[in-house]
């Protein structure tokens, strides 16, 4: 299993970097193209579905973008995740909602996305995301919450007595407090 996932982050990098980069046209191998291309930052967050352990979630540093990783499909992103303006610095699987992802940034907003969802509440389909036309593999957030500070870190609280109300509660750390915030 680890083989496989370090061979599916190598190759997507190496994916978005190279194409056709060799001198008969054809492809370089991929040690070649980690010694020979440029700057790439590296990956921050790596979190691994709670419902579907095919299934990865991962932003490289500074980015503002979550690929979501099939690791029986090495070197291509199976989903693009685009909705926040600034560098994300969290993620994390629902533990109870199968396909459901969370994400915090420093554009201090909370994203919450449905990765079984077709359509997408907050970007209609056709729309243009962070500049760039929203493609079939580019999913946009279905829910959001405005933090007062850049987030930190977020955690779903897991299902209890005490909150058996009928909805998913997430906590999010930004500057000096943490706030729950019911879904």
């Amino acid at each position: 299993m680890i083989k496989v996932l370090l061979h599916s982050i190598s190759q997507l990098s190496i994916t978005n970097s190279f194409q056709d980069s060799s001198p008969g046209g054809g492809r370089i191998s991929p040690t070649l193209a980690q010694q020979t291309m440029s700057y790439a930052p590296p990956l921050l967050r790596l979190a691994a579905s709670p419902h579907d352990t095919h299934l990865l979630a991962t932003f490289s540093q500074d980015s503002n973008l979550i690929r979501i990783l099939d690791v029986r499909q090495p070197g291509q992103a199976l989903l693009e995740l685009r909705g926040h303006a600034s560098s994300i610095n969290c993620i994390e699987w629902s533990p109870a909602r199968r396909g459901t992802l969370a994400s915090g940034a420093d554009d201090s907003l909370v994203l919450i996305w449905d990765l079984l969802s077709q359509s997408t509440a907050l970007t209609p389909q056709g729309s243009v995301i962070n500049g760039a036309p929203a493609s079939d593999n580019t999913r946009g957030p279905t829910a959001s919450w405005q933090c007062d500070y850049e987030v930190g870190n977020i955690s779903w609280a897991p299902h209890s007595a005490l909150n058996n109300d009928g909805g998913d509660w997430v906590g999010v750390s930004g500057g000096r407090g943490i706030w729950g915030v019911k879904l």
